[in-house]
């Protein structure tokens, strides 16, 4: 009895512990299942041809149709231009410039025309190339509408690429679900953004982390078996039921015993 009161605690420190990295190891998991889902979405939809957006069924599955390439004809509205702010790319401050353009079919649909850096201060965009309000043919890809941030619009800034708080800038209503990322316009304007380059497919180290949190736990449980089964053994050989085991002789004990030798 004294010997399970001893470790008892130590064990449900133990259960606590193996808790905790299962379900950070379960995070872990989930992160990566999510990330896998996005590069299969990226792969399977990159690189189909355009077809025009009046072909896609946006009401069945949007998620489906993330990444596909559309074709729209009709005009941007520039005087309703928002930048989005913080958009890091490639380890430096930037924006992404959003105009809505309206369709020929009377829709509005917000466009993500590319990066901008940011410039002096870093809180505004180093530039503002706008297009003019001419016909043009787009190419876009498609991608769902943020989530709202619910932070107020700063001087022609908003925090996410949310179509419901570019309204503010038009009276034109948007498409509210998705959005488009500029692929190609004709014809092309004589400044634009730096396109954004295409996402990583690479999964991240989500594997690895979640295989370490398992790895922990199985320590942990390891080291306290170990820790148990050393004490009883101490115990036992000072009772004298077992025999002491030998110690091992380091480096400098088997020099001592070659100089007596000697």
């Amino acid at each position: 009895m004294k010997t399970i009161r001893r470790w008892a605690p130590w064990f449900a420190l133990v259960v606590l512990f193996s808790i905790a990295t299962s379900l950070l190891s379960w995070w872990q998991f989930s992160r990566r299942e999510e990330r896998v889902e996005r590069i299969a979405q990226v792969m399977a939809n990159y690189d189909i041809p355009a077809v025009s957006i009046s072909d896609l069924d946006f009401d069945k599955d949007l998620n489906k149709l993330e990444w596909r390439q559309v074709v729209v004809q009709g005009n941007y509205l520039p005087g309703a231009a928002v930048a989005v702010r913080n958009r890091p790319l490639s380890g430096r401050a930037g924006f992404l410039q959003v105009i809505p353009f309206k369709m020929s079919d009377g829709r509005v649909i917000a466009v993500e025309r590319g990066w901008i850096p940011a410039g002096e201060p870093v809180t505004q965009p180093a530039s503002m190339p706008l297009p003019d309000a001419k016909p043009r043919e787009l190419v876009l890809r498609i991608r769902a509408s943020e989530p709202s941030l619910g932070r107020g619009q700063v001087q022609g800034q908003l925090a996410s690429i949310t179509p419901g708080e570019i309204q503010g800038f038009t009276e034109d209503e948007m498409i509210p679900d998705y959005y488009g990322r500029l692929v190609s316009e004709t014809p092309p304007s004589n400044q634009l953004p730096m396109p954004m380059p295409k996402p990583s497919l690479d999964e991240g180290n989500h594997l690895s982390y979640a295989l370490q949190w398992v790895l922990f736990g199985l320590m942990a449980f390891g080291a306290f078996i170990w820790a148990v089964k050393n004490e009883r053994r101490i115990q036992l050989e000072e009772k004298g039921l077992l025999a002491p085991r030998k110690k091992r002789k380091n480096q400098a004990a088997l020099d001592a015993e070659i100089e007596d030798a000697s």
